[in-house]
């Protein structure tokens, strides 16, 4: 793509071929476009010397940066602006080929997202594009952030699109949106889910975190549509700041869709749907309430994008599982062992009430917290773990640079001294809450889900997952004749 066509008002003889993006000056190549991006730890304009000795064209900047013959410098006020300009234009606008699902909220995300890749997928091609992974046409590939940069976002929908996909349901972060990796992505239902203490560490305030969670209802479309949780408490601040079209979804206040008679057990839901005059009774794999809220909300979504609901009922009784999220996990043993990603205190306290919806025993519960994240969190989570709780087992969970006992012990302060363990190898600290577990009772393993890394010091280090660590436990057990 040239360079008059990315910047019509450049005089002609700064016109060049542009063949590629690039933010980051260590995967520059010859004939990028280098954007000067001002981040948290760091600062693009220092790096734009080096870019262009890698071989970019181009720089685009807000301030002074080394000069490097034969280069095209740029000044704007708003990089970031026009990153996202940019990305959408040289990948050929792909989003406005496909229907833009995305999705926002604490909690959630992953599942209504995932829901909609399913259930819609049936419909047409959809793909997904979030926490677990990047997934369409048959590919799936490891995602690098819930929301990646604008780069990778608009480059991967430019992927999707050549492949034929015609939808995508994707997760939107409150990372992304304050850093505005979304600003051009052409959205057509925008989901929210709810709002609950996170990300503190990162947005300051909840204040803060609600601003940055309403930018994607603010910039949406007029002739998009938001769908919204009637029964959060910032519904009405969300649906006055909107400026598109409006569908509801809830429980406890009145919605344009709603579930009535819900009744939720270890092998799935069932409740009744309310759509206006209509009424359509619905069973589901999916277990715990706040799933029935997930569910809701992306059968809202995928119906206002015209999919009917008498299409999505069949396939809604057997939606595919989604790996680390409130996953059973069975082995022929007397007793609950349950995997989930819950890391926030409304994570905590909805999984641990389900819990013990479903146990007739005693729940322990396995988890840490996150190093150089939310400190304040430690001691929430510890609490909620020791009211639901016979036994805390405290051990590490991505510490980075902290000491894993620094952590526990703030974790230990909230869930209470005699009711907590510290154990720091995470994978015997799995192996005792299963083998301290009976008959009946439920162990609990939060935080990683399926995650197959742990965060240290020293950088990414493999880690075998919750799931595998449970499996292993449970079999030497067995094999022991403890079972």
């Amino acid at each position: 793509m040239r360079l008059l066509e990315m910047f019509p008002a450049l005089p002609a003889s700064d016109d060049r071929e542009i063949e590629g993006i690039c933010i980051d000056s260590r995967k520059a190549e010859p004939g990028d476009l280098f954007f000067c991006l001002k981040g948290t730890e760091s600062d693009g304009h220092r790096f734009a010397g080096k870019a262009c000795r890698a071989g970019a064209c181009a720089v685009v900047c807000s301030d002074e940066v080394e000069k490097v013959e034969n280069t095209v410098y740029i000044k704007t006020e708003d990089v970031t602006g026009q990153l996202n300009r940019i990305c959408d234009l040289f990948c050929g606008r792909p989003g406005r080929e496909m229907t833009v699902f995305g999705v926002t909220g604490t909690n959630g995300k992953t599942t209504v997202a995932s829901i909609i890749e399913a259930v819609y997928g049936k419909k047409v091609s959809c793909g997904y594009m979030g926490t677990v992974a990047v997934r369409y046409g048959g590919i799936s590939k490891e995602s690098s952030l819930t929301t990646p940069d604008a780069v990778e976002l608009h480059s991967t929908l430019r992927e999707m699109r050549d492949h034929g996909v015609q939808a995508v349901a994707m997760e939107v972060s409150s990372h992304g949106l304050a850093m505005r990796r979304t600003d051009s992505v052409d959205f057509d239902v925008a989901v929210f889910t709810n709002l609950t203490y996170d990300h503190l560490d990162f947005h300051g305030t909840m204040e803060n975190y609600f601003e940055a969670k309403k930018r994607l209802f603010m910039d949406m479309k007029p002739e998009g549509t938001a769908v919204l949780n009637v029964d959060d408490v910032r519904f009405r601040e969300l649906r006055d700041c909107c400026r598109c079209d409006i569908r509801t979804y809830g429980i406890d206040a009145a919605a344009d869709y709603r579930a009535e008679n819900i009744r939720s057990g270890a092998e799935g839901s069932s409740f009744t749907l309310v759509c206006g005059e209509k009424r359509y009774e619905v069973k589901t794999n999916l277990s715990a309430l706040y799933n029935v809220y997930n569910l809701l909300g992306a059968v809202a979504a995928m119906n206002v994008a015209g999919m009917e609901i008498e299409e999505m009922l069949p396939l809604l009784s057997d939606l595919p599982r989604i790996d680390g999220r409130l996953e059973h996990m069975e082995y022929g043993q007397d007793f609950h062992i349950i995997v989930d990603y819950a890391h926030t205190p409304d994570g905590f306290e909805q999984v641990m009430r389900y819990a013990q919806s479903v146990t007739a025993g005693d729940l322990y519960c396995v988890f840490g917290c996150a190093g150089k994240r939310d400190k304040n969190k430690r001691e929430m989570l510890g609490r909620i773990a020791g009211k639901y709780c016979r036994k805390v087992f405290v051990t590490e969970e991505d510490p980075r640079d902290e000491k894993v006992e620094d952590i526990a012990e703030a974790i230990m302060e909230g869930a209470g001294w005699e009711q907590s363990i510290f154990i720091a190898d995470r994978r015997k600290a799995i192996e005792e809450a299963i083998n301290t577990a009976g008959r009946g009772d439920c162990v609990l393993i939060l935080g990683k889900g399926r995650e197959i890394y742990m965060d240290r010091e020293d950088g990414r280090q493999p880690w075998m997952g919750d799931d595998e660590a449970a499996q292993a436990a449970i079999e030497e057990r067995m094999r022991r004749g403890r079972a």
